[in-house]
């Protein structure tokens, strides 16, 4: 053989080689497709190969899901340990179905009843549905003696440091829990579950700030969550908008009352139109439609319009919040 065969030889063996070593490898990947049982290609091992899924994990996820289940039967209510539970079983479904089923969604709603429970429970503060609810019962003035209760037990508090330090402890753990299943929700774009975790982690926020002493920003806590819910209810502001309008309109109608004339900003008190008109384009930021001559509406245009500054911005939160948990 002479040497340009040689070549030529060692050359077509080289071919031979790599296209041997990319069948090897193709059929290696197309193994990892297979289905492991019936060594053929379902649907099943189609998903788990395109969405990165290990099928011994999902086995596993199965196993701690069942286990789960056994947990929440024998925990008790109001303890550490349900509540526990409670999360890595909501956290187990969502990495098992990339959809909220019915049972993922029973799950979440207890681990928010019992997270709103405990969270009652060692701070005495009633949440709103048992408020409105009791108030119901046993009128709204002992529902305010309650709330009032509940205010100075936590005051008491403040002065365990030892309570202080294990409501702080409880708070991070608490807080942690729903961080992370705001990120396992977002991770599955659903918007409605990220947006109620997010109220749930403020109110555990503004719990955190009264046992750090921090009372202007739970004051400032309390009033936001108030009038917009954290920047998530348009109606809840709405409402609070429209209340605000009439307040005003009625402050300014007081203020022309107990002044001469001729400095009334209207002119006829019995046009009371004219002073909810007067209160929205004030709060607005459009201007004023009448203008002030004494002190006292001086001072009620000023508190208005600083107001009007304050409620806009939160509609301005309120629309960013929506657009930035929806995207």
């Amino acid at each position: 053989m002479s040497k340009a065969d040689k070549i030529l030889d060692a050359e077509a063996r080289s071919d031979w080689a790599g296209k041997i070593e990319d069948r090897v490898e193709e059929l290696s990947g197309l193994r990892s497709i297979l289905d492991p049982e019936t060594k053929t290609m379902t649907l099943s091992s189609i998903r788990h190969f395109i969405l990165g899924e290990d099928p011994a994990t999902r086995k596993m996820l199965g196993q701690v899901d069942l286990f789960l289940k056994g947990e929440l039967n024998r925990a008790e209510k109001g303890t550490e340990r349900r509540l526990a539970a409670l999360f890595y079983a909501v956290v187990t479904k969502t990495r098992l179905f990339p959809v909220e089923t019915p049972e993922m969604r029973r799950l979440f709603r207890l681990f928010i009843e019992e997270m709103d429970s405990q969270l009652s429970l060692v701070t005495r503060v009633p949440t709103m549905n048992e408020f409105f609810r009791e108030a119901g019962k046993s009128g709204l003035f002992s529902q305010l003696r309650r709330l009032k209760d509940s205010i100075e037990f936590r005051l008491k508090i403040l002065d365990n440091k030892v309570r202080v330090n294990q409501m702080r402890a409880f708070l991070f753990l608490c807080e942690y829990y729903v961080h992370f299943l705001e990120r396992a929700y977002k991770e599955l774009s659903m918007s409605e579950r990220v947006l109620e975790l997010y109220v749930v982690r403020m109110d555990i926020r503004k719990i955190h700030f009264f046992f750090e002493r921090k009372f202007g920003a739970w004051f400032g806590f309390t009033f936001f969550r108030s009038i917009s819910a954290y920047g998530t209810s348009f109606g809840r502001l709405a409402v609070t908008c429209l209340l605000s309008t009439i307040l005003f309109g009625s402050v300014y109608w007081m203020a022309d009352f107990f002044a001469p004339a001729n400095v009334r900003m209207i002119a006829d008190l019995g046009d009371y139109s004219s002073y909810l008109f007067n209160s929205l384009v004030t709060i607005s930021g459009l201007g004023i439609d009448a203008s002030p001559q004494t002190a006292l509406q001086r001072f009620a245009m000023g508190v208005n319009t600083v107001y009007g500054m304050v409620v806009f911005g939160m509609l301005f939160n309120v629309i960013s919040t929506k657009l930035s948990m929806n995207n």
